[in-house]
């Protein structure tokens, strides 16, 4: 009897590659549905196959057309493009994450378990930081911006708000308009930057980093003169980015919060109750910037970002201080000239192209 052939020369199962070539087409139909729409966000789960468009969940497959084994083949797809990481996912608690590129676009991924089976949440990633004003960042933020040499801007709002967008599109503002050294903590990297007149480097969380708070540290020792943090959401993090921007630095975070003046409480609140004064008095003198933000739907299709803004002078910074936040509305409804806004002037300013459903939502 011949020896049976060693894995190196043994035949591929016929099968098994039908099995690949099928996979690749169905990840390559999802990759173009992505590109040719609005898509915030794509969930392989179960026998389904969904993504986020314009806010609201869309199925890419008719139902029944895919069966769970079909679906948990693309997912191992997945799971085999990334050396080290499959094994995570072997037990019932395991998860990860990772990005990945599939046909030339880049997504975020998260591959965790329900109900004992796998399942993945993928976040497309955009190609390049986009012009302020596609966004709607307004001319005067952006050369306020670009002008600071130090301080803390925060850039806030719900989950999928577009933040890490507004961010990326400030940052490359920054990047074409002056010289400066900026270094990135991202989680993970998403807009990839082209030095222009900055030096720009960009460090990821788990394989350039450890953390956040660690990549912040390090940064200190780079001699930056831009700090960003992809998100603000530990202590000792809130805490470092405190101290690099009353050191000099200028330091862009991102933070969970409803509106501005929520945005300040949450601040407070990563912190320590006994660092609770001293995180104040430092936080209303660093602030240079806090902008928060909602993405509503559009009428006819799209979404837009709406935006209320403060920008620090000294009598707000008082009113930090003093643990009035409240009364940072009222600054920000008469704060026009300066370039700050409320989120209802905002939105009434913008109400002949908000969908009429999430106008009244949103709207007082």
């Amino acid at each position: 009897m011949a020896s049976e052939p060693s894995p190196e020369t043994r035949s591929p199962d016929p099968r098994h590659a039908e099995t690949m070539s099928t996979t690749h087409h169905r990840w390559r139909i999802v990759v173009d549905f992505v590109r040719a729409n609005d898509v915030s966000d794509v969930c392989l789960c179960g026998g389904s196959v969904t993504a986020r468009l314009e806010g609201r969940i869309v199925r890419l497959s008719e139902e029944g057309a895919l069966s769970t084994e079909d679906v948990m083949e693309m997912i191992r797809e997945l799971l085999a493009s990334q050396r080290g990481v499959a094994t995570e996912t072997d037990s019932i608690m395991g998860a990860v994450d990772f990005t990945t590129e599939l046909f030339a676009k880049r997504f975020r991924v998260n591959i965790a378990r329900a109900r004992g089976e796998l399942f993945a949440s993928m976040r497309p990633l955009p190609e390049q930081a986009p012009e302020p004003g596609q966004i709607g960042l307004s001319a005067q933020l952006v050369r306020l911006v670009t002008g600071l040499s130090s301080g803390l801007v925060l850039v806030t709002g719900p989950t999928g708000s577009g933040k890490t967008t507004t961010i990326a599109a400030l940052i490359q503002a920054i990047n074409k308009a002056k010289q400066a050294k900026i270094i990135t903590i991202e989680d993970p990297i998403e807009f990839l930057f082209q030095a222009d007149q900055s030096e720009v480097i960009q460090r990821e969380i788990g394989s350039d980093t450890m953390s956040y708070e660690q990549g912040l540290r390090e940064a200190l020792r780079q001699n930056p003169d831009v700090i960003v943090v992809g998100e603000i959401r530990d202590s000792e993090t809130a805490m470092v980015a405190l101290q690099a921007a009353e050191t000099g630095h200028l330091v862009f975070g991102s933070l969970h919060a409803s509106s501005v003046v929520e945005s300040i409480g949450r601040y407070l609140l990563l912190g320590s109750i006994e660092r609770t004064a001293e995180m104040r008095y430092v936080l209303g003198k660093v602030f240079r910037v806090i902008t928060n933000q909602r993405l509503l739907r559009k009428r006819g299709g799209g979404r837009i970002a709406v935006r209320e803004v403060c920008i620090h002078a000294p009598n707000l910074e008082a009113v930090i201080q003093r643990g009035n936040d409240q009364e940072l509305n009222n600054y920000m409804l008469a704060g026009r000239e300066s370039g700050m806004i409320d989120f209802q002037t905002a939105l009434k300013s913008v109400q002949s192209i908000v969908d009429s459903g999430d106008y009244q939502l949103f709207g007082k």
